[in-house]
């Protein structure tokens, strides 16, 4: 320790605690060498005794003031006002004090370094110092193979410490899972930051990683970054498995009659409704699990009628259109569908003056996404659901983006909702199932793109409206189950506000510091009206000239600078080359 106290007098003072000062906020005197530095943003130390012990509290400057009583006053105002600058007063009789927030405390005890309280204030007096690169090293020397580095101090060159630990026990293990929230303007850089997260959690061996990627953001940067794949294959010796929809093999029948629905097949035939579209997709589904013929005088399109049952894999085949084109010809069936007679004529017109082929494409692509048939390395959801758990604890990443979309099945914004909607509710059973048979499952869910999933307002979208519920569901009962969900967001006023109540983790990018998301942001922080203002203060990535900045606020067990959970602001690392040069020395 003496190391420490040694590296502690050298470091470069900037100031002293002045009055009024609380446990909550301290106020800082500034020192004259110190009043042209920029202070905001800088992390602080100093060493105070406690309970006879030696403590170093640290913490974020989060506002710099100024006050001259003396150019307050009306007369002196009005010297000003006339000759501009007036020495002796101006600047020389400057007082710059600056606010700052304890966001953590280590006291030593027996030589050890340990976590601690800010259980009082010091002494006016007490020399404040900045915080260097090598003074960190040295208080979380104990926590050093913990750590993990996403950026950098705000405004300063200073790396800040981040710990992502896994949901289970042990030394790395968070006892629990956390819930996690990424949100920012499109530009903000918070999906690189989730990149960032996602291979801090990679390290750890016994946590599996599942990426619901809508955009095709995680899947992109895995297969383009030859360096990021091979730190997680190589340095973490883990395996990254990829799948899109030339290898995703959808199964169970409420799902076939939901995206059957919602595509063209029933619209063409002059069915308008949902409910009446889900009572003809019952109906096809009554037609193919049937093991009789259908006697009928239409003609199909290949001439002849299945006599067995059509298990889902085999709905792409001609002959299960066939089965159920002929099913759809008949009036009892019609009569399933719709009641009245007219709505049931303007049917049957439309189905005899049907183009079987248009309708077999139609039905073909729908299929196509059930079938095992010429997709190398399929699977079924189910099976990859299931992978979550057991031994392997591999990092999935599923992209449904459209620009990985084969040409031959459907594929659009309300099937995709619907087939996420399949996903949670599938990770949300198997995450049950695992803990009834007392196995914690210590996983990650990411999604991205969460704001157009669990919108805070209410939607005339059924499958919406569902994913929505499952979302919440899953949120608020899995965290037990040792399953957390990282939710990455373009707003934070629009995502449903049960589902930010449950987040541990909240990480903010710029564009959230006005209007209704400033609300929204101050519901989360509470009375922290400096850390907003500084919040404020970002600047725009994309206005800046020259190299681009990434700002961040971050709340929650994410550093151990904040113990306490006081908000922290940093600078984002370049992605990839600096992220990788810190964190992995390439």
């Amino acid at each position: 320790m003496e190391n420490l106290k040694n590296k502690f007098d050298n470091a470069e003072s900037i100031g002293v605690i002045g009055s009024p000062s609380s446990t909550g906020e301290l106020t800082l005197d500034i020192l004259g060498t110190a009043v042209n530095k920029g202070l905001v943003g800088k992390i602080s130390i100093f060493n105070y005794l406690q309970d006879s012990k030696d403590h170093f509290a640290l913490g974020q400057i989060t506002e710099v003031i100024m006050q001259n009583i003396w150019t307050q006053d009306p007369t002196m105002r009005g010297i000003i006002r006339q000759r501009g600058r007036v020495d002796p007063i101006t600047e020389k009789q400057d007082i710059h004090m600056a606010k700052m927030r304890i966001s953590s405390v280590l006291a030593i005890d027996d030589n050890e370094i340990e976590p601690s309280i800010f259980g009082t204030v010091p002494s006016t007096g007490t020399s404040i110092k900045l915080l260097d690169d090598t003074l960190m090293d040295i208080l979380f020397e104990k926590f050093k193979d913990q750590l993990f580095y996403l950026g950098k101090s705000y405004g300063t060159d200073i790396k800040m410490p981040m710990w992502f630990k896994h949901f289970g026990t042990g030394k790395t293990g968070a006892g629990e899972a956390y819930h996690i929230g990424i949100f920012g303007k499109t530009g903000s850089g918070k999906s690189v930051l989730a990149k960032m997260m996602m291979l801090g959690y990679a390290k750890h061996p016994e946590m599996s990683i599942f990426i619901l990627d809508p955009q095709g953001e995680f899947t992109r940067d895995i297969r383009n970054n030859d360096e990021i794949r091979s730190i997680i294959e190589k340095r973490y010796n883990r395996k990254i498995e990829l799948y899109d929809l030339h290898n995703l093999v959808l199964s169970n029948w409420l799902l076939f009659k939901k995206i059957l629905a919602n595509s063209e097949f029933f619209s063409r035939l002059g069915v308008i409704h949902i409910t009446n579209k889900m009572q003809a997709a019952t109906e096809v589904q009554k037609a193919l699990k049937s093991k009789k013929q259908v006697s009928s005088k239409i003609t199909t399109f290949a001439g002849v009628s299945e006599k067995k049952s059509i298990t889902l894999p085999k709905t792409h085949e001609k002959s299960s259109f066939n089965k159920v084109w002929e099913f759809l010809g008949q009036d009892n069936v019609q009569k399933m569908i719709y009641t009245s007679r007219d709505i049931r004529q303007r049917f049957q017109n439309n189905y005899q003056n049907a183009y079987l082929s248009e309708y077999y494409e139609i039905w073909k692509k729908i299929a196509n996404l059930f079938k095992y048939e010429g997709k190398k390395n399929a699977i079924n959801i189910y099976d990859l659901v299931e992978k979550i758990g057991g031994d392997s604890k591999n990092i999935i990443i599923i992209d449904l983006s459209e620009t990985e979309t084969p040409k031959d099945v459907l594929w659009n914004d309300s099937i995709k909702l619907i087939v996420i909607g399949e996903f949670i509710n599938l990770i949300t059973r198997e995450a049950e199932k695992r803990f009834r048979d007392n196995e914690v499952l210590n996983s990650l869910i990411i999604i991205d793109e969460a704001h157009r999933l669990a919108p805070r307002e209410r939607t005339d979208n059924e499958d919406l409206e569902s994913v929505k519920a499952k979302l919440i569901d899953g949120i608020r009962t899995t965290r037990k189950y040792g399953l957390g969900w990282m939710f990455i967001s373009q707003t934070l006023s629009s995502l449903d506000r049960r589902i930010i109540e449950q987040l541990r983790i909240y990480i903010f990018g710029y564009g959230l510091g006005w209007g209704v998301e400033r609300q929204a942001l101050r519901e989360i922080i509470g009375g922290a009206e400096d850390a907003i203002r500084l919040y404020q203060m970002f600047r725009d990535p994309q206005s800046g000239i020259g190299t681009r900045k990434y700002p961040f606020m971050t709340i929650g067990p994410i550093s151990p600078l904040s113990f306490s959970g006081t908000p922290l602001f940093f600078n984002a690392l370049d992605y990839p080359d600096e992220f990788t040069k810190v964190n992995f020395k390439i």
